[in-house]
């Protein structure tokens, strides 16, 4: 089961993000999502997380620069898939949805399947 928190600037992720790694989460299972490739990539790389979504990114797609350009350009169906994939529940599908295009950021935090 994933967690997701929606923020509004990177002082709120910093504080998110300072508080999944406090629960015990590590910095390759909390992924950035942002309405901007820009903001995405800075907050990504700045807090040395991970932007991939999907456990079915190739090889060649793991950069952060590609799993951002890769999530801007799915469809309302992919977002759907990936987030189910990261284990956002249904209830928050809607909601991250709306919250990214009001402009926010997302933050999913998830433990590794077994």
């Amino acid at each position: 089961m994933a967690v997701l928190k929606s923020v509004e600037n990177g002082v709120q992720a910093k504080s998110v993000i300072e508080s999944f790694i406090a629960e015990g989460y590590v910095r390759d299972h909390i992924h950035i999502f942002a309405n901007s490739n820009k903001r995405a990539e800075d907050i990504a790389d700045f807090f040395n997380v991970d932007a991939k979504a999907t456990a079915e990114t190739t090889e060649n797609d793991k950069g952060v620069l590609a799993a951002i350009k890769n999530f801007f350009q799915m469809t309302p169906d992919d977002l759907h898939h990936q987030l189910a994939n990261l284990g956002v529940s249904e209830q928050e599908h809607a909601t991250a949805k709306d919250d990214l295009e009001a402009g926010k950021i997302l933050i999913i935090a998830h433990h590794p399947r077994t």
